[in-house]
C-alpha cells in the first residue's frame, strides 16, 4: 500500500510540474520581436502558432491577427494569416 501512495504522489508531482503551453497575444509579439531577420521571424512565429495556437481563445486569436502587421512587419504573409483563420474556425 505504501508503494501505491508513493507512486501516486510522484505521478502527481511529475504531471503537475510539466509546463502546459498557453496562448497570449503578448507572447506572440515577443517572439516576433525577438529577431530582425524576416525569414527567421516567419519561421519562429509559425512554430509558435503550431505549438500554442490550439490553446488560444477567439479573443486571443483576434488580437494576434489584428496585430500581425505590427508584430511581423515584412514577415506578414498569407500562410500565417491562414493558420490563424483555421484555428479561429475550429473554435466555432
Amino acid at each position: 500500500m505504501r508503494y501505491i501512495v508513493v507512486f501516486l504522489v510522484l505521478v502527481t508531482l511529475v504531471y503537475g510540474a510539466t509546463p502546459k503551453p498557453t496562448c497570449s497575444a503578448s507572447d506572440f509579439a515577443s517572439v516576433a520581436y525577438s529577431t530582425n531577420d524576416p525569414k527567421e521571424r516567419k519561421e519562429i512565429t509559425e512554430k509558435w502558432l503550431d505549438k500554442h495556437g490550439r490553446f488560444c481563445s477567439k479573443d486571443q486569436l483576434t488580437a494576434i491577427y489584428n496585430g500581425l502587421a505590427t508584430s511581423l512587419g515584412t514577415s506578414d504573409n498569407m500562410s500565417i494569416r491562414t493558420k490563424i483563420e483555421i484555428l479561429y474556425e475550429r473554435l466555432n
